[in-house]
């Protein structure tokens, strides 16, 4: 039975739509790979800053962490406490706290890499007792402060 023009023209419309909707189907799929290959591809400074901010947090943590049993004080953090107490950088506590300090931070953190750690009695108060790879530390990532019982603030800021 020969087709009429009206179910040629169904027919042919029908055919047309199902190759147009491959089409559609082809590009939206190339367009997806492209967004995910530029999305991979692309050089996102905020991860680095992510990690450089964790960094300074867990170097700052750990550093109050520490014991000093062999020196006969039972953490770094009581040892700072004292020093930021006595407020003189050229006492016995103070130096063995500045050396312990340093210690931890050649060690830790590459020759390049600069710090600064401070700390005070009170969050906004004046900064007691510092340690400085460097002088002029105004940009970096800074570490959230850790506030000890009795006010005590101890700060990090790893510089760039």
């Amino acid at each position: 039975m020969k087709e009429t023009f009206l179910e040629k023209s169904f027919h042919g419309k029908r055919k047309g739509q199902a190759e147009m909707f491959g089409l559609v189907i082809i590009v939206v799929l190339l367009i997806f790979a492209l967004l995910f290959f530029v999305k991979i591809k692309q050089n996102d400074s905020s991860n680095v800053v992510l990690r450089s901010n964790f960094r300074a947090n867990n170097l700052l943590n750990t550093i109050m962490d520490v014991n000093l049993e062999s020196e006969g004080n039972p953490s770094l953090k009581e040892l700072l406490k004292k020093c930021v107490n006595i407020n003189d950088d050229s006492s016995g506590v103070c130096s063995a706290a500045k050396g312990n300090l340093t210690e931890i931070f050649g060690k830790t953190l590459l020759p390049s890499e600069k710090y600064y750690f401070a700390g005070s009695n009170s969050l906004n108060g004046p900064i007691l007792f510092d340690v400085a790879s460097s002088e002029g530390c105004d940009e970096g990532i800074t570490a959230s402060p850790v506030i000890l019982p009795n006010n005590y603030v101890f700060q990090l800021k790893l510089c760039s």
